[in-house]
C-alpha cells in the first residue's frame, strides 16, 4: 500500500496488541524479535507501528527496548483528526494503563493547549490574560470577537484575566462538562474533574452557570459542583491553588486522598491498603519530584513502601 494511506483498522489493532506485549514485564527477546519481523512484513504494518511510537513518545511511556531511536519515524502524511480516528481503537483494544487512557490522549492531541502528566505551562493570551496550565490539561482557546471562551476538557486551569481596551465588553467565560464559570475581571483556579467542576476564587468575583442555577463566588471562596447537584459554597482551602507553586499542601489528609492527589502528577499505580487508607498527614510535598514525596510520607507515617514495577506502588501498614 502506499505510505500515505491510513493503517487498517486490523493493522491498528495488531500494532497495539504487539505495543502492548513489548510493555508487558514478561516481555521476552523472541517477543522483540517476532515484533521486529511483523513490522518488516509489510510498509502498512511499520506505519501503523510509527504512529503509535509517535504517540506514546509524546507522553514519555515507552520502554528502552521500545523507543530505539532509530527505529523512529515522523508521520508527515497524516492529519491530526485522521490520526486520533483510528488512535482510539490502539488505546481501547491494547488496554495500555500506566497512567493513559482514551480520554486523555485524544484531548490532549487535539486542545490548543495540553500538558502531559506531571507537566505545567504557563499561557499568554492576545487580551493580557495568563493561563497556567496544571498536569494532564487540555484546553481550547476561542477568542471570536464576542466573547473570549477557554474550553477546559480535562485538568485544571489558574486564570489571571486581562483587560486589554480592544477586548472590553467581550465576556471572558470558562466552560466546562459541568458549567459555565465567568470572570469579573478576576484571578481565580478551575478544576475538571470527570464529574465535577471545582471553582477557587483568589481575587473579585466569578458566576457560575450551571444548567438551573447563577451562582457569585467572591474572593476567598470555593464551589464544587455536577450536572445533578451543587454543594454549599465553602471557604478556599490553601491546598487548593499549592500546585502553582509545584507544591502538594496537606492539612490532616487522609492517606488514601494524599495518594490520590499525587497521582495526578505521576504515571502508574499509586495506592493503599485499606488499612491505612485513613492514616492521616500533614504537611508540604513537592509536585516536581513525587519519588521524594513518597518518601516524606513514608517517613511520617507507620507504612512500608511495596514496589512492584517502575508504574506501581502500593502502601500497606508495617509489620508489627
Amino acid at each position: 500500500m502506499s505510505h500515505s494511506a491510513t493503517p487498517t483498522r486490523k493493522t491498528i489493532e495488531l500494532a497495539s496488541a504487539w505495543m502492548a506485549r513489548l510493555w508487558s514485564e514478561s516481555v521476552t527477546d523472541e517477543d522483540r524479535d517476532a515484533c521486529k519481523h511483523w513490522r518488516q512484513q509489510d510498509p502498512e504494518h511499520e506505519q501503523a507501528w510509527q504512529a503509535l511510537v509517535t504517540m506514546a513518545e509524546r507522553f514519555d511511556t515507552l520502554p528502552e527496548h521500545a523507543s530505539n531511536s532509530a527505529l523512529l519515524t515522523q508521520i508527515h502524511q497524516q492529519g491530526r483528526r485522521q490520526f486520533l480516528q483510528w488512535l482510539g481503537i490502539f488505546v481501547s483494544s491494547a488496554g495500555l494503563g500506566y497512567g493513559i487512557n482514551k480520554t486523555d490522549l485524544i484531548q490532549q492531541t487535539l486542545a490548543d493547549y495540553s500538558t502531559s502528566v506531571g507537566e505545567t505551562r504557563t499561557i499568554q493570551l492576545a487580551d493580557g490574560s495568563e493561563l497556567k496550565l496544571n498536569t494532564n490539561t487540555a484546553i481550547d482557546v476561542i477568542f471570536n470577537g464576542k466573547d473570549r471562551l477557554i474550553k477546559l476538557h480535562q485538568g485544571e486551569l489558574f486564570i489571571t484575566t486581562g483587560h486589554a481596551a480592544s477586548f472590553r465588553g467581550q465576556p471572558f467565560q470558562v466552560a466546562t462538562r459541568q458549567g459555565v464559570i465567568e470572570a469579573l475581571g478576576t484571578r481565580f483556579n478551575v478544576l475538571q474533574q470527570e464529574d465535577i467542576t471545582t471553582v477557587g476564587v483568589i481575587e473579585d468575583t466569578v458566576l457560575v452557570h450551571t444548567q438551573h442555577q447563577r451562582i457569585p463566588l467572591q474572593a476567598g471562596q470555593q464551589l464544587r459542583f455536577s450536572d445533578k447537584h451543587i454543594d454549599s459554597t465553602l471557604a478556599l482551602e490553601p491546598s487548593k491553588t499549592s500546585w502553582i507553586q509545584r507544591k502538594l499542601v496537606a492539612e490532616q489528609m487522609k492517606l488514601s486522598q494524599f495518594l490520590t492527589e499525587l497521582s495526578r502528577y505521576r504515571r502508574g499505580i499509586l495506592r493503599c491498603d485499606e488499612a491505612v487508607a485513613d492514616l492521616r498527614i500533614s504537611g508540604v510535598f513537592p509536585l516536581d519530584n513525587t519519588d521524594k514525596a513518597i518518601q516524606q510520607m513514608a517517613q511520617a507515617l507507620p507504612v512500608t513502601l511495596h514496589t512492584r514495577t517502575r508504574y506501581w506502588l502500593t502502601v500497606v501498614a508495617n509489620k508489627e
